[in-house]
């Protein structure tokens, strides 16, 4: 035969057909079946955890929408499925042009009715300012919600797209009954809209080089906003947390009374005579730096090099916990949320997750992990008992937004032997936080700390309780109590600030209160996360 009566594109073998454009439609079909069947549930669970929300959507008839979406989905998952078991035994053109190709325009409608539910029910998040899980939404918290539930969504579209060009290819159509075009010898397989759209990416079209560029861009652009955030949602690992192994004692040596002296500033006047007074406070001469100051004066001062390597349990002169692991060393986690702020203070040139952890080196000898960390908090059930973190932290300054699992993995971290050390970088954050925690722990709200409590006692003594410093949040550090101890410690007043490059301003003094505070949670959250999981790790 002559070339030029041979069909130029190959022809797929007729059992492959089912796979390519029906199995598909066949697993969208089994999966839209319980969907349509669970959108009304889901509506009504969601008005029934946030009852602020019930108002505004009946108001906005919300519900009916969602009714509109069910409804919708069930009549395409039957669709779907008729046209799966009708394609897979009837080869003929009306099927291919009536119902499988019709299957996918079907399948667009239905991502587009889904992203308009979503868009115009999540938009009254924040235009009515509500709660969503006890949580203030913003655009930023909204803007990762939508996209949270709509990739999924996204994703089925781009593989339908390219099984719906598959679906017009001229081979494609040959195998469900359809000709060869022309006369006699002339008759010849002539490209269709599919085969010119595959052949348009083979070649790169009329300009390869702007088509190789835009592609690669596509690509780039592609791999960083969804496949790798993808990829990173449903996989990850994890390094198992070990605490220094030895023998300590959890008491500062206190070997004399200190009583700071008080050097009175200059102050200048224009004229003692005047009624004018021209006087410019300093930082430290603030109203709420003299409280800070008064209520971080140590009534007794630590000897720092009869501590250095022996804070810990067991009595011993070597540090560490008779419980820990060998080659432990400490580590800083910081929890990563969706929300402004999550690594407030932490970057380059702030540092002050890094400049804790080299004062606590400094402090107690003990080995540390160079730079600091941070996780999803989803990934605190990767973690195998007995070797999660004792403690992670968390701050921030604006909304906080966190899927109900992630607040689930949260709680169970927390129950089972876990700390959460957290630190309030604004007014809108410390909002956030106690609704978030109320969402945690339902009806165990944060409570004040009392100051003879062994949290303020241990290494460090702190008899007015913790540095109060900013005030974001109040005066008093906060926590929740399961199990005997606190598994929720509050610092309202932003701490990580006290260590950051600079001190934020801070004096030294303080800023080394603030520094001992946190050494005194770690020294908390490692003795009792090693007691509650001692017989997972047996």
């Amino acid at each position: 035969m002559d070339s030029e009566r041979t069909p130029r594109f190959r022809l797929w073998p007729s059992s492959w057909v089912p796979l390519w454009l029906l199995l598909p439609l066949g697993i969208l079909a089994l999966a839209g079946i319980p969907l349509a069947l669970g959108i009304p549930a889901y509506y009504a669970e969601l008005l029934r955890a946030n009852p602020d929300l019930e108002p505004v959507f009946v108001r906005e008839n919300i519900g009916a929408r969602f009714s509109v979406l069910a409804s919708f989905t069930g009549m395409v998952a039957v669709f779907l499925l008729g046209t799966y078991l009708v394609g897979t035994f009837v080869r003929r053109p009306a099927v291919l042009s009536l119902l499988i190709r019709k299957c996918y325009v079907l399948i667009y409608a239905w991502i587009l009715l889904y992203a308009y539910v979503l868009f115009t029910s999540s938009s009254l998040l924040y235009q009515e300012e509500l709660l969503l899980h006890g949580l203030e939404q913003t655009r930023v918290t909204v803007f990762y919600l939508r996209w949270s539930f709509l990739w999924p969504a996204l994703l089925v579209g781009v593989v339908i797209f390219f099984l719906h060009m598959v679906a017009w290819k001229a081979s494609t159509r040959l195998l469900f009954g359809g000709r060869l075009e022309g006369v006699g010898d002339e008759k010849r397989l002539e490209p269709a809209l599919g085969d010119r759209f595959f052949e348009s990416l083979r070649t790169h079209g009329p300009d390869p080089r702007f088509r190789k560029s835009l592609y690669k861009s596509g690509t780039a652009h592609l791999m960083v906003i969804v496949i790798i955030p993808l990829l990173l949602q449903l996989a990850g690992c994890v390094e198992p947390y070990r605490v220094p192994h030895g023998s300590g004692d959890p008491v500062v040596a206190l070997v004399q009374v200190v009583q700071p002296e008080r050097v009175e500033k200059q102050r200048l006047v224009l004229n003692p005579e005047s009624t004018i007074y021209l006087h410019i406070p300093d930082f430290d001469e603030s109203e709420v730096m003299q409280e800070v100051q008064e209520m971080t004066e140590l009534t007794y001062e630590a000897d720092v090099a009869a501590t250095t390597g022996r804070m810990g349990r067991g009595g011993g002169t070597e540090g560490g916990w008779p419980d820990g692991m060998e080659d432990g060393l400490v580590r800083f986690i910081r929890l990563e949320y969706n929300g402004a702020g999550w690594d407030n203070a932490m970057g380059p040139g702030e540092d002050s997750d890094t400049n804790f952890l080299r004062e606590f080196h400094r402090i107690t000898g003990f080995p540390v992990r160079d730079l600091p960390e941070s996780h999803a908090i989803r990934l605190l059930d990767r973690y195998d008992d007995g070797f999660a973190p004792p403690f992670v932290f968390m701050t921030g300054h604006g909304g906080i937004n966190i899927p109900q699992r992630d607040i689930q993995t949260l709680r169970a971290y927390l129950e089972d032997g876990g700390m959460l050390f957290a630190s309030a970088g604004s007014p809108q954050w410390d909002r956030n936080f106690r609704s978030l925690m109320r969402a945690v722990f339902p009806g165990e709200p944060l409570r004040t700390i009392a100051h003879d409590d062994p949290i303020f006692q241990m290494p460090y003594t702190f008899p007015h309780g913790a540095p109060p410093l900013w005030h974001h949040g109040g005066y008093q550090s906060m926590g929740i109590r399961r199990g005997g101890r606190w598994v929720v410690f509050y610092h309202p007043g932003d701490i990580q600030d006290a260590w950051r490059t600079g001190y934020s301003g801070l004096s030294p003094e303080v800023a080394r209160r603030a520094f001992e505070m946190g050494v005194n949670v770690l020294y908390y959250a490692f003795t009792n996360y090693l007691e509650e999981t001692r017989e997972a790790r047996r």
